[in-house]
């Protein structure tokens, strides 16, 4: 299993690069040093729980996201949520009727 230092780490620099973050940009996002992005992307340093939220919220990434090394592995109410965060209440309720219609439409073919 890979070093959760490493799966942080990856997976830091994976959600910053999305939203086009330099190490600096996610630095002074999460008010810490520029050095510390650094050593938390290199896998070089652990973090307090703290900095672990501020990176988090930086980046506009749950916990979760940070800590798995394969979104599949994610729990499934996590990769849901990560999917309506950012939608309107209107747009949410569509998602989730839809969902609903299909885990009915999968039960009848069983």
């Amino acid at each position: 299993m890979k070093d959760i230092r490493y799966i942080i780490a990856d997976n830091v620099k994976l959600y910053r690069k999305r939203e086009n973050l330099t190490q600096a940009d996610l630095a002074e996002r999460a008010e810490l040093s520029l050095d510390s992005i650094k050593r938390i992307e290199g896998g070089k340093r652990t973090m307090s729980l703290e900095n672990f939220l501020r990176i988090s919220d930086a980046l506009n990434v749950s916990l979760s996201f940070l800590l798995y090394n394969q979104v599949d592995k994610m729990p499934e109410i996590e990769r849901i949520h990560s999917i309506l965060k950012d939608k309107s209440e209107k747009q949410k309720e569509y998602l989730l009727h839809m969902l609903q219609e299909m885990a009915e439409g999968i039960d009848k073919l069983s």
